[in-house]
C-alpha cells in the first residue's frame, strides 16, 4: 500500500502549462512520466525536467503501457482536448490506477466525466495545486468542506522565525486546525511533504478551519 509523503509512480499526459508545472513541482520526490504529442514540448519536459518523457497521445494504448500504467500510482490528464482526457482516463481507471484527475476544458462534458466516476478540475481554477494536493496530501479533503463555509483558503508571508527551516511534519504536528498546501519561495511553487522546510518570508497558502483562522494568521506571522 502506498502511504502518503513516500515516493509515487504518476503519468501525466499533457506537457502544456498545467501538465509542465505539475510534473516540475512533483519531479524531485516521485517518479514521472509525461506523455506529449507535441515535439517541442517533449524537447522541453526532457530538457528540463526529471521525468521519463514519451511523444505520442494519451489515447494510445501501446504508449500507456509503454509508460507502465499497471504500476502507477496516479494519472493526470491534463491536455486542452476532453475526449483525450477522458479516454485515456477511462483506460487508467481499467487498469488498477487509484488516483486519476482530467482536466475539464468544456463544461459542457462534466456530466460524462461524472458518471464515469472521474475526478475533473476546470482551468479556470488553480488547477495545479489542486490537482498536486489531491494526489500526496489527501488528508486535507477532510479538513473541512470550502463549500460549507467551514474553512478558507489563505496566503500569508512567513515571519515567524522558531518556524524557519523545520520540517512541515513539525509544524503541522497532527494539528486538525490547519493544512499546508503551497510554498511559494523565490518565485518557484512548492507542493511541500513531510519533509519540506519553510524558508524565511516565504509566501505559503493554507487551507484553515474558519474558527482557528486569526490564531493561525498569527502564528505564522508574528515575528519572534
Amino acid at each position: 500500500m502506498q502511504l502518503e509523503g513516500q515516493n509515487m509512480i504518476g503519468i501525466i499526459v499533457g506537457a502544456g502549462r498545467i501538465g509542465y508545472n505539475l510534473a516540475k513541482s512533483m519531479a524531485e520526490d516521485h517518479d514521472i512520466t509525461i506523455i506529449e504529442k507535441d515535439k517541442i514540448a517533449c524537447e522541453k519536459a526532457s530538457d528540463t525536467l526529471d521525468c521519463y518523457v514519451i511523444q505520442g497521445t494519451g489515447t494510445n494504448t501501446q504508449i500507456l503501457n509503454e509508460a507502465d500504467i499497471k504500476k502507477a500510482d496516479f494519472f493526470v490528464a491534463v491536455t486542452g482536448n476532453d475526449e483525450v482526457n477522458l479516454l485515456s482516463s477511462v483506460y487508467a481507471k481499467d487498469h488498477g490506477v487509484k488516483k486519476i484527475v482530467s482536466r475539464l476544458n468544456n463544461t459542457e462534458h462534466e456530466d460524462i466525466f461524472k458518471k464515469l466516476k472521474i475526478k475533473t478540475v476546470n482551468p479556470e481554477k488553480s488547477a495545479t495545486r489542486f490537482i498536486a494536493r489531491t494526489i500526496i496530501r489527501p488528508s486535507v479533503q477532510t479538513l473541512a468542506t470550502l463549500e460549507e463555509g467551514d474553512a478558507e483558503i489563505i496566503e500569508l508571508i512567513v515571519k515567524n522565525n522558531n518556524l524557519l527551516y523545520t520540517p512541515i511534519s513539525e509544524i503541522e504536528n497532527n494539528t486538525d486546525k490547519y493544512k499546508i498546501l503551497t510554498i511559494y519561495s523565490k518565485d518557484e511553487m512548492i507542493i511541500p511533504t513531510d519533509k519540506t522546510e519553510i524558508g524565511y518570508e516565504d509566501s505559503i497558502a493554507i487551507l484553515v478551519k474558519s474558527k482557528y483562522l486569526d490564531e493561525v494568521r498569527s502564528y505564522f506571522t508574528s515575528e519572534t
